[in-house]
């Protein structure tokens, strides 16, 4: 495998790992869609059945805007090191083909997702033209920050707060300021994940002259949530009803 293979490759796995959470601690450890469970419970926040249908659309929508925000970050990095461009060749891979990758990365057999929150007619919903509209959309979104900001990280929050508010009114469902709080800082977390993995990827005989830089770290309130012992505990019970759910059922 050559460079060209593998930056195309590494592309691909930044695509798989949108799927997990970064403010959780190991960061990028746990499904996503599980940490999402487990917070709107501890939150109490019910996901009441008639908005079921609007909840599975968006955070597959939330999984689109993950993939822009990986084409976002990398912008800058491969402009100070062309090399990976290639990056781009493996977001299109999946691009082409999304309502498989989503099926497959969702299995809760992966320990990733939750199938049962994958919304109906993916092959309608996720066509690669409906993909690049997306991804145009959100350019705008991005360049409108661009214009008005200077500040790398200010450009980001303004993207992330515009895109998350667009894919609520989308999607309509009622996304609450602590949901709201969750995936703003969930997807600053993704793109500071991002940003330290394409650095890696440069060698360091060009770090003298790199322009961009990984996002600062992501301020918040400590929830001990995502720290204590709790986590794990309330993952190895989530876990362990859906096994029994999954007997019961065969």
């Amino acid at each position: 495998m050559d460079m060209v293979d593998y930056l195309e490759n590494m592309g691909i796995t930044v695509c798989q790992r949108a799927f997990f959470s970064y403010m959780s601690k190991p960061q990028g450890s746990y499904g996503l869609h599980m940490i999402f469970r487990l917070f709107l419970k501890k939150k109490r926040i019910v996901m009441l059945e008639r908005d079921r249908a609007n909840w599975c659309r968006f955070l597959s929508d939330y999984v689109v805007f993950r993939l822009y925000i990986a084409r976002f970050v990398l912008k800058d990095f491969a402009r100070d090191y062309p090399p990976l461009l290639s990056m781009y060749d493996g977001f299109e891979k999946v691009e082409k083909d999304f309502p498989d990758f989503l099926t497959k990365e969702a299995d809760p057999g992966r320990g990733v997702g939750d199938i049962s929150l994958l919304p109906d007619n993916l092959p309608y919903l996720y066509s690669e033209e409906k993909i690049k509209a997306c991804h145009e959309f959100f350019d705008h979104m991005a360049a409108k920050a661009e214009r008005k900001l200077d500040d790398s990280d200010a450009v980001l929050k303004s993207l992330i707060t515009e895109g998350l508010s667009y894919l609520c009114d989308k999607d309509k469902v009622p996304l609450y300021t602590p949901v709201f709080w969750f995936f703003s800082k969930e997807t600053l977390s993704y793109a500071q994940y991002l940003s330290e993995l394409y650095k890696g990827l440069i060698p360091e005989s060009h770090y003298e002259n790199l322009q961009a830089r990984p996002y600062k770290e992501v301020e918040r309130e400590e929830d001990t949530f995502y720290t204590d012992y709790r986590l794990p505990a309330y993952i190895l019970f989530f876990l362990a009803g859906l096994i029994c759910l999954v007997l019961a059922k065969a």
